[in-house]
């Protein structure tokens, strides 16, 4: 079921930027380990993972801790806990190498979801909160620079 959840993720989450990746499914596989193993430590319920499907997060701590775990390691959110636009766009520089166009995208949506820094959040560099925020705008605007298939 975890596996299933990390496909929904990769799709949802914009996270298939990983720079030691080859291929498209290198990427997915990596992102699969990496949220794997931050599930082990933030496990997520069924009913959780159902609310992924419709690309929805739940409201817990756990899947909001998930998310900041699996960005963290991404490379999508520094150890302040705030998205890193720089990280962003370095994977998509090289991931998207071959590909101007989706590079471009990539770096618009970087920039269109930094803002969720300036919220303010309770939980500082744990990011937590933020990486909810996170999750949010790239359901938000993934579909407005077609980084969703």
């Amino acid at each position: 079921m975890l596996h299933l959840a990390g496909k929904i993720l990769y799709l949802c989450a914009f996270v298939g930027y990983y720079a030691k990746a080859e291929t498209e499914e290198q990427l997915k596989q990596i992102f699969v380990d990496i949220l794997l193993k931050c599930s082990e430590d933030f496990p997520p319920t069924p009913a959780e993972i159902e609310l992924l499907k419709n690309k929805k997060l739940a409201d817990s701590t756990n899947m909001k801790c998930m998310f900041a775990c699996t960005y963290k390691k991404t490379g999508m959110m520094n150890e302040k806990g705030e998205i890193s636009v720089e990280g962003i766009n370095n994977l998509s520089k090289k991931y998207f190498a071959n590909n101007p166009e989706k590079t471009k995208k990539a770096l618009a949506y970087a920039d269109a979801c930094k803002s969720v820094n300036d919220v303010k959040v309770s939980d500082g560099e744990k990011g937590c909160e933020r990486a909810a925020l996170m999750f949010k705008c790239t359901i938000e605007k993934a579909a407005e620079f077609d980084l969703i298939d």
